[in-house]
């Protein structure tokens, strides 16, 4: 098979640039390491927690053991080192997106709570308060389950559903954890709230879904749904 000399010069040219900019990245002085920064603020290159070498190359600089050292620490649970071209190297140390948040029910703090439902701190976090808030919850110790087993059960359900249907995710305000027996959800626009099991979230969300939008019924003055059972829908009024 014969290559156009156009395409040859080409992927020789290409080549070419790959090459030089691997030597200016590993032997010149334009990308040696200057700047280091730690959850956005301004370390010293010599600062013996971080073993970097001033001078060197950024992509020369040992990170892997780096991050090993720093995740070996008691407090440091998730580390992410990333390159900032020319000379910068930007690590971020417990920096979690947080899948829905909780209110601890205790300290009236609010929390996050990652996909595994361990509680998580927002000083670092990168969060929208689209998101929904658990309330009436102990949180107990940070990076840690909650002491009530339901949270876990809920956020797994949760991040199925924000896959599947984000809008209906992002209408979720509330989830009330205060009896142990079942869930309060509040929704975002209605004046009533579903009554739910821990267990069973996704299901008895969708089976509202599908009762109220399939036989649209006659809901004023309604305050509770309870869809706890299997075969039926209660509807009271009266009381939230």
């Amino acid at each position: 098979m014969n290559i156009p000399v156009k395409i040859k010069i080409s992927l020789a040219v290409f080549i070419l640039l790959g090459v030089i900019g691997l030597i200016a990245l590993n032997y010149t002085g334009i990308f040696k390491l200057e700047i280091v920064t730690v959850n956005a603020s301004v370390v010293e290159i010599d600062n013996s927690s971080f073993q970097l070498i001033s001078g060197q190359s950024v992509i020369r600089q040992p990170l892997d053991s780096l991050a090993n050292k720093l995740l070996k620490k008691n407090n440091i649970y998730k580390v992410n080192i990333d390159y900032e071209l020319p000379n910068e190297i930007d690590i971020k140390i417990n920096h979690f997106q947080p899948e829905c948040f909780v209110l601890d029910r205790i300290t009236e703090t609010v929390y996050g709570l990652n996909d595994c439902g361990r509680v998580i701190p927002l000083e670092n976090a990168e969060y929208s308060w689209n998101n929904p808030i658990f309330t009436s919850v102990a949180v107990g110790r940070i990076f840690d389950h909650c002491n009530d087993f339901r949270v876990c059960q809920v956020v797994t359900q949760l991040i199925e559903l924000r896959n599947r249907n984000l809008e209906l995710y992002r209408l979720i305000d509330e989830i009330d954890f205060g009896n142990s027996g079942y869930l309060k959800v509040s929704v975002d626009g209605l004046p009533y709230r579903l009554k739910v099991r821990s267990h069973n979230f996704l299901n008895d969300i969708n089976r509202f879904v599908e009762f109220v939008s399939r036989f649209q019924p006659d809901l004023d003055g309604v305050r509770l749904m309870d869809l706890c059972f299997d075969d039926m829908i209660v509807c009271s009024k009266g009381y939230k």
